[in-house]
């Protein structure tokens, strides 16, 4: 406000001085003002086009990232003009849960930011580059927002601002483990086998080959296999039941809303959420997930259908880490609604860090609809469940993990 005040003061001035001269006859007077006034004529003129084609640009090669995953970040400054600018000021408000390394880095009057500070002059046609790095260190969707350039003229008279605006974004992923770190055996972890039905065959899954049998479907028989061996053969499928598991993801981590919520046992649940489905994933099951959280980002579904398609574990990665620590309603009513669409004979995975009674009555009526269930509790607190569930303790592996500073549920 003072600069400004001083500016405009002495433009004021000048003009006085001018008028001054030309009335008084005063060649002195007139031909410094007048000169000062051509001084601040290119002055004004270079401070309006100081910012013009001038490109601020963020160069990110990757978007989604794991958290203590490394990857580096660009910045660059385009002056796309004949005109020099010869004072350059840039200000970049940045996540700090981002991690970022490198120069020029400042405390940000913005909450949970820290802000890139650049000070530089860029000639005609000259591209400037910084480089940095980011660590994610916590999940979630975080988008960059506008980056504040100031300019001005080469005598400093003036000062102009330009917004540029951005839809750059990091996608930081959450803590994936193997399973025998977090507690669960590599072999069989949910079970001896994923169902006992097996009514359904998925064609897309082909099991085998073997001899015709009268009453295989034509559309089954195997010709190239039939032509080797100049008798019919038929392909086998594996049942489609057996290969559904549904991960069931519980966000409450206090049995009232009002209690607020635990940090630490929410990254659990999502970080053991996380390591099955990529081990799902890996082990070929057609796998589905269903949360009570919410979303940070709308168009993130809390219910994604069973597949085996390439980007489902990435669906899957992508809603667990926006999830946020509000539910939209509890876990056993939800499961109550919604377990009757599940598919036949499928297995449903249930992480959460509270067991009550409401929710262990749910699991019941899963299992007698045919469902095999397996229930994994991250809490430290031990839940003693009398029912044949299949269930596992992780509490006490990831209190190993924290420890050791491999797990920090920030």
């Amino acid at each position: 406000m003072i600069k400004k005040f001083w500016h405009d003061f002495w433009i004021f001035i000048i003009i006085i001085l001018v008028i001054i001269g030309v009335f008084s006859g005063q060649g002195l007077i007139l031909g410094l003002s007048v000169m000062s006034l051509t001084v601040l004529s290119v002055a004004w003129f270079w401070n309006k086009v100081s910012l013009e084609n001038v490109e601020y640009i963020r160069l990110i090669p990757r978007r989604r990232v794991f958290i203590g995953e490394t990857i580096p970040f660009l910045i660059e400054l385009h002056n796309k003009k004949p005109i020099p600018v010869p004072r350059v000021d840039i200000i970049d408000n940045i996540p700090d849960s981002l991690n970022l390394i490198g120069p020029e880095l400042k405390p940000s009057s913005t909450f949970n930011a820290v802000s890139m500070t650049h000070s530089t002059s860029v000639s005609a046609y000259q591209k400037t580059t910084w480089e940095y790095s980011v660590r994610p260190n916590k999940r979630g969707f975080y988008r960059l927002g506008s980056a504040n350039i100031y300019g001005g003229d080469i005598f400093g008279l003036f000062e102009s601002k330009k917004t540029t605006p951005s839809r750059d974004y990091i996608l930081v992923y959450p803590h994936v483990f193997n399973l025998p770190d977090i507690g669960i055996p590599e072999s069989r972890p949910l079970g001896e086998q994923i169902t006992s039905l097996n009514m359904y065959q998925d064609v897309s899954w082909t099991r085998g080959i073997r001899g015709y049998v009268k009453g295989d479907p034509l559309r089954t028989i195997d010709w190239k296999s039939t032509a080797k061996k100049s008798e019919l053969m038929v392909r086998t499928f594996e049942s489609t039941n057996k290969n559904n598991v549904i991960l069931a993801v519980s966000v409450e981590t206090s049995l009232k809303i009002w209690e607020g919520y635990s940090a630490e046992n929410l990254e659990r649940v999502i970080s053991a959420s996380a390591s099955l489905a990529s081990y799902c994933t890996s082990e070929g099951f057609n796998l589905g997930f269903f949360s009570n959280g919410t979303p940070v980002l709308s168009d993130l579904p809390m219910t994604i259908p069973t597949s085996r398609s390439e980007d489902q574990l990435r669906d899957i990665l992508e809603t667990l880490a926006t999830i946020g620590p509000m539910s939209s309603g509890s876990m056993s009513r939800n499961l109550t609604h919604t377990y009757k669409n599940f598919p036949l004979g499928s297995t449903v995975v249930l992480v959460t860090s509270i067991v009550n009674q409401d929710l262990l009555d749910s699991l019941r009526q899963i299992e007698e609809s045919g469902c095999q269930v397996v229930l994994i509790n991250v809490s430290d607190e031990i839940c003693d469940v009398q029912d044949n569930f299949l269930k596992y303790e992780l509490g006490a592996h990831f209190s190993r993990l924290e420890s050791n500073g491999e797990f920090v549920p920030i």
